[in-house]
């Protein structure tokens, strides 16, 4: 029996027309997975910061459009092809955004590579090169059942969750990369949007001795901190000040063990480099760029002093393998991080016929997780 009330014999795609357009339904006829494939029915896609850019700019990576848009969700196994055997109809499953160039032989994506999907130069993302999920089905290719990120759940587990598998993955990669950088530790998150939450719930789960989240505006901070916050947490402002503020809840240690930087613009990588200190480790998590690409960022540093005497550590996460989605699927299928549902709160709820509207709020300053549910028009 599929979950929720939708019985559907037709697949439900909704375009998007050009950057800033709209988006248009269109009614086609239901695909039927072939050998090695599965198909796919949509129960919920949560809306990423990548999808306000795509529509409000739109990316290089979209060559052509209309486009169809959208890559964290849930979704159940709908029919599978002949020969498949690691999914089943009813399956509860959920998918990252990056996904393998479909070379077996590839150096980082194939059946011996390394599994770095996004060092890869043929990479993929589902929303980008790959048809997003702003549609009612999907079917997965052969090479993307055997070797892409897509994970199964628990039947209890609730979609609302496993549809922010892919950005808490993304998350993870960057608190784990370095050993023993987060547990009895002091972290500090710059920005408080959805990425800096996810990593706050998963380093109070790591064991963090206290989590010091950055923010310019005290409305989505202070959302943050209530929901979120416990005695391990405080929030500092970002002003004039904020080098000093930071120093002095890091007591009684000097300097910050880790910081993230998550927010997408050059002043935050510049505050993250003034915060480095004996044993810090840097990760530059959220990306720059514009309508007119990647600004360059400076940063002078002594390699001799700096990096080695101070045992310092400066490391980029972006995206996310099947290391951080296996992490990610062992904590929400664990149930580990019981706040998820204070993401997303009643004026971020959509239903699928409202895709324009969830990104509009998605892009508002108050807003951390909107999902769009596909149960519901």
């Amino acid at each position: 029996m599929a979950r929720g009330n939708v019985v559907a014999m037709n697949n439900l795609v909704y375009y998007l027309d050009r950057p800033s357009g709209n988006f248009s339904a269109v009614i086609e006829p239901l695909p039927v997975p072939g050998p090695g494939e599965i198909r796919l029915r949509t129960l919920r896609t949560s809306v990423c910061q990548s999808d306000v850019v795509i529509y409000q700019q739109g990316l290089s990576r979209i060559k052509t459009w209309p486009a169809i848009i959208l890559h964290e969700a849930c979704a159940e196994v709908d029919q599978v092809g002949s020969g498949v055997v690691k999914f089943k109809k009813g399956d509860l499953v959920g998918l990252g955004c990056d996904i393998p160039c479909g070379d077996d032989s590839c150096i980082y994506c194939g059946n011996h590579g390394t599994g770095d999907w996004t060092s890869c130069p043929n990479t993929q993302a589902t929303g980008h090169e790959f048809p997003g999920f702003a549609r009612s089905h999907a079917v997965l290719p052969a090479w993307f059942v055997d070797c892409g990120p897509i994970v199964k759940f628990d039947a209890d587990v609730s979609p609302d969750h496993i549809c922010q598998l892919e950005p808490i993955a993304c998350g993870l990669e960057g608190l784990t990369r370095v050993n023993n950088c987060i547990e009895n530790r002091v972290v500090v998150l710059i920005g408080s949007g959805s990425q800096s939450t996810y990593a706050l719930q998963s380093a109070l789960v790591m064991g963090a001795r206290k989590v010091i989240l950055v923010n310019r505006g005290a409305e989505r901070l202070e959302r943050v901190l209530r929901d979120f916050g416990n005695e391990r947490v405080v929030g500092v402002r970002w002003d004039e000040n904020v080098v000093e503020r930071v120093g002095r809840e890091c007591l009684p240690f000097n300097e910050p063990h880790f910081v993230m930087v998550n927010a997408s613009a050059p002043a935050a990588y510049e505050l993250a480099t003034k915060l480095m200190g004996y044993g810090t480790v840097l990760d530059g998590h959220a990306g720059v760029k514009g309508a007119g690409g990647k600004p360059r960022i400076d940063h002078t540093i002594d390699l001799n002093n700096d990096i080695h005497y101070k045992l310092q550590c400066y490391q980029a996460t972006h995206g996310s393998s099947m290391y951080g989605i296996n992490q990610a699927h062992a904590m929400i299928n664990g149930k580990k991080l019981p706040l998820l549902d204070r993401m997303t709160n009643s004026t971020e709820r959509f239903g699928h016929s409202q895709i324009k509207k969830a990104i509009e709020r998605s892009a508002d300053s108050d807003s951390l997780k909107v999902i769009i549910n596909w149960d519901r028009a």
